[in-house]
C-alpha cells in the first residue's frame, strides 16, 4: 500500500514549533518524502514572527518538508474555489490556495482546523492528533 502524501497546514507546524510532543511524534511518523508544505504556510509562519530568532527557527523547521510552489493550475483552482465559497461560507483565500494545492497534487491535508476544509468535498482532511 502506498504511503499518503501529506500537505501540512499552518496549525500543525505551529504546534511543532511550540514543541508539542504529539505534533512532533506525528510528523516523525511520516517519511520525509511524504511531508509537504505550501508556500502559503511558510508565509503565514513568517508573518507570525516577532524577531529574527523566531524566523530562523521557522526556516530551520521548513527545511525538513518539501515546499509546494503555486503554479497556474493551483492558482486558477484557488480562485475558482474562492468565487464559489467566499460569499456562502466566508472562506479565506489562503485556505483556498491550500485546498487547491491538495486538490491538484492529490495530497491529504493535515490540519487542526477541519472546519476550514469541510466545504471541499474532494479533499481529504484529517486532524492527525
Amino acid at each position: 500500500m502506498a504511503e499518503t502524501d501529506w500537505l501540512l497546514d499552518t496549525s500543525i507546524l505551529v504546534d511543532v514549533l511550540r514543541g508539542y510532543t504529539e505534533a512532533r511524534d506525528w510528523i516523525d511518523s511520516i517519511a520525509e518524502a511524504h511531508r509537504f508544505t505550501s508556500v502559503i504556510t511558510a508565509a503565514e509562519l513568517i508573518a507570525g514572527c516577532r524577531n529574527r530568532a523566531e524566523q530562523r527557527k521557522i526556516e530551520r523547521e521548513l527545511q525538513v518538508y518539501t515546499p509546494v510552489w503555486l503554479d497556474q493550475d493551483i492558482s486558477q483552482e484557488a480562485l475558482d474555489l474562492y468565487r464559489r465559497f467566499y460569499l456562502s461560507h466566508g472562506i479565506g483565500f489562503h485556505d483556498c490556495l491550500i485546498a487547491a494545492t491538495a486538490i491538484r497534487r492529490k495530497y491529504r491535508v493535515a490540519t487542526l482546523n477541519l472546519k476550514h476544509f469541510k466545504i471541499f468535498s474532494n479533499i481529504k482532511a484529517n486532524r492527525p492528533y
